[in-house]
């Protein structure tokens, strides 16, 4: 039964990619994310993690700064971005599960 949800997780990741959904997604996300004001806070996060850092700002590294504000990041997108990209998400699976094809 694993291998068997592992293969239509797999087929329907393939099928999100190929068709081009998960791109489309990505950039109604974005566009979505920047109109909210998002991108201005998470960047204003950033700016003061390096600030309060006891590292050197030349010691910081991307890696390090986006390990600190990532958790941060996810809990400020809005409700309603999280929730219109989920049904999104959820049309394209029903559509593209092997049992709705024709």
């Amino acid at each position: 039964m694993a291998s068997e949800t592992t293969g239509i997780r797999e087929e329907l990741l393939r099928r999100f990619i190929e068709s081009g959904e998960r791109e489309r997604l990505q950039e109604i996300l974005r566009s979505k994310l920047h109109t909210s004001g998002w991108q201005d806070r998470v960047k204003d996060k950033c700016q003061k993690t390096i600030h309060e850092s006891d590292e050197p700002a030349n010691k910081l590294t991307v890696d390090s700064i986006a390990e600190q504000v990532t958790p941060y990041a996810r809990t400020i997108v809005p409700e309603d971005i999280k929730a219109e990209i989920l049904e999104d998400i959820r049309e394209f699976i029903y559509r593209a599960l092997p049992e709705n094809d024709s």
